[in-house]
């Protein structure tokens, strides 16, 4: 048997021999945050002797200590709504009534239905080593208030959220973004008094690799000073500051089944689900130039950003790849960058918490390894609680939070009537969705519409034959590209795209070398700014624009990658692509265009960022 363990930031395994530990439980939670509670409780509660380690002192992760007390999507049933009720039924006892429920309350009822159920706790404490035979998961050694300690365990099941655990022991990874490494921005939480009424504020921070203790930290204290003001009034007095940021992507594990967002577009998602997520594939951020040409034809080209997706996710997506008697639950679930958007909401990692431990339970108690239990029997269990319930098996829908509107749910369009009425709108991204899912059968109707008089008819069918990379659509696109067509579309409730963006996309998607010279002009004329288009009026927005000019970052960072696309593509045009790129973005001067929020934030960041995507690509060209 081997040690495995973090030493100076590098795994190092140490043979330890035949051992035997001198404390035995049955599953061994690590983290108790969002999912790692109810693992815990779940276990508990099915007679598993069982050992929670956390960090903090105190159970409920974002949904307690980070003053996250409220729920966005993520589908209904699960143990978390029976301890949610607890909660609620505190109110106006000790605790006041807050918005979904109060943290205070629900830190108390977590750590009493652990406590009622036998199981141990391990606050202020944190995994350092795991027992490994072979790649069968035996133990784990943590430190906290009494120093050093090791257990056995039947079953380990990590809910770090960043994969710790599965890190130490050897489990393969995915980080971010191909394009960059970079993940999803966090968010923080200030806790703050207007009147008699708790209130919370929260926003996106910056970025951080959250796996490096310093940039953490950094991060950390960047953050909460964000939030600090030099005076409070009584309608603004300051409460608290939330000790946790709200890390939204981290890790994710490579799993016996991993869910990817090409295999979801494609129908070819897991058929044996042990509870569905649910949200919009929610690309939080505003760099969306940089992500996966998949996400963008989906975001960008076809503005569905704000569409809710039903994702099944299989118990496989919560097996390290190769491993046994280890569980991964969270967001670190074998789920790919794209998809990671969507499959992280506070209701569907609790019930990943709650699967993980009916699937530990029903291992141990027959006997048997985690992936050979009864698939039946498993959905069985969870059935009863409602954290598996084919009901939230919702497909596609326009969707809003807190369920302000009705679902609208979406059925693509198989029609070339309903496909022509859909893009001579101003919401044309179900039919462009559904043109690209038809491809040749579509294709020369699409040919025929951009000859139409009717304008939204015309663009909006180049948009779709772009998709299915039908070279006729080139001439529209230029058009749209060089008015800088400034329509925004009408198909989401936010992060609506503007034509002229999304045609730029669009060329450097289809590699158009004929759009190179307008696009140098784009990034480098210093006129460029001038344009009505950038400006915006006295009014509510004005503030905000003053800070970030999402308008001209977007035209300015598709353009940007659009020439690396042709460029890559088109190698004898790489020399003037490339003096052309440093000359935008050498001096820096176009952050200051783009954002005059305060360097470490994450508006700031995502401009920053360009230099280093644009230095990395022509260092690749130079070789």
């Amino acid at each position: 048997m081997i040690l495995s363990q973090k030493v100076n930031g590098e795994i190092v395994t140490v043979e330890v021999g035949d051992i035997e530990l001198s404390q035995q439980y049955d599953v061994i939670v690590a983290g108790l945050g969002t999912s790692g509670a109810i693992a815990l409780i779940m276990a508990a509660s099915k007679g598993l002797k069982v050992l929670g380690i956390e960090r903090m002192n105190c159970m409920g992760g974002m949904g307690t200590a980070g003053s996250v007390n409220g729920y966005y999507f993520g589908s209904s049933g699960g143990l978390y709504e029976q301890l949610d009720q607890k909660v609620t039924a505190l109110v106006d006892t000790i605790y006041t009534k807050s918005s979904a429920y109060n943290v205070e309350a629900k830190k108390y009822v977590l750590e009493q239905e652990a406590i009622k159920h036998g199981a141990e706790l391990a606050f202020e404490s944190a995994i350092t080593g795991v027992y490994l035979d072979g790649q069968q998961v035996k133990g784990a050694s943590w430190v906290g208030p009494d120093g050093i300690q090791s257990a056995s365990c039947k079953v380990l099941i990590d809910c770090t959220g960043d994969a710790e655990v599965c890190n130490l022991a050897g489990c393969a990874f995915n980080y971010g973004r191909t394009l960059d490494g970079k993940t999803q921005p966090f968010t923080s939480v200030k806790v703050f008094a207007v009147g008699n009424k708790v209130s919370w504020r929260n926003f996106d921070s910056g970025c951080t690799n959250q796996t490096d203790g310093n940039e953490l930290s950094k991060a950390l204290i960047f953050a909460h000073a964000q939030h600090l003001e030099d005076t409070y009034s009584d309608e603004n007095r300051l409460l608290h500051l939330a000790p946790l940021l709200g890390i939204r992507e981290g890790r994710l594990i490579e799993g016996e089944e991993t869910v990817t967002l090409q295999q979801f577009f494609a129908d070819e998602t897991s058929n044996k689900p042990v509870f569905y997520a649910y949200a919009d594939i929610d690309k939080h951020g505003r760099d969306n130039a940089f992500e996966s040409q998949l996400l963008k034809d989906w975001f960008v080209a076809s503005n569905l950003g704000a569409v809710n997706v039903t994702v099944p996710i299989p118990l496989g997506a919560m097996i390290p790849k190769g491993y046994e008697g280890l569980l991964a639950a969270g967001r670190c679930l074998a789920v790919d960058h794209d998809l990671s958007t969507c499959v992280r909401m506070n209701r569907d990692m609790q019930k990943s918490g709650e699967a993980a431990a009916t699937a530990a339970w029903l291992a141990i108690t027959k006997g048997t390894s985690i992936k050979e239990i009864s698939y039946e029997e498993l959905i069985a269990h969870l059935a009863d609680t409602g954290c598996y319930n084919p009901a939230n098996n919702k497909g596609y829908q326009f969707a809003y939070p807190g369920d302000r509107k009705p679902a609208q749910p979406i059925t693509w369009l198989t029609d070339s009537a309903e496909i022509r009425q859909g893009l001579s709108g101003i919401q044309p991204g179900v039919a462009i969705w559904s043109s690209s899912r038809l491809g040749e059968s579509i294709r020369e109707s699409l040919r025929t519409w951009i000859h139409e008089e009717d304008e939204k008819l015309r663009k909006h069918s180049a948009f779709a034959l772009a998709l299915i990379d039908d070279g006729a659509c080139l001439p529209i696109l230029r058009e749209m590209m060089r008015k800088r067509d400034a329509l925004m579309l009408q198909d989401c409730r936010k992060n609506n795209q503007l034509r002229g963006y999304m045609a730029i996309y669009l060329l450097g998607r289809m590699r158009d070398k004929d759009v190179v010279e307008e696009l140098i002009r784009l990034i480098t004329d210093p006129e460029e700014m001038e344009r009505p288009l950038y400006q915006v009026e006295d009014g509510a927005d004005k503030a905000r624009q003053n800070k970030y000019n999402d308008v001209y970052f977007q035209f300015f960072s598709h353009a940007i990658m659009a020439l690396i696309h042709i460029g890559e593509h088109h190698t004898t045009l790489q020399e003037v692509i490339g003096t052309a790129l440093k000359q935008a973005v050498g001096n820096g001067e176009y952050i200051e265009r783009i954002t005059h929020k305060p360097n470490g934030t994450y508006l700031h960041s995502i401009a920053e960022n360009i230099r280093s995507v644009v230095e990395r690509k022509l260092l690749r060209w130079a070789q």
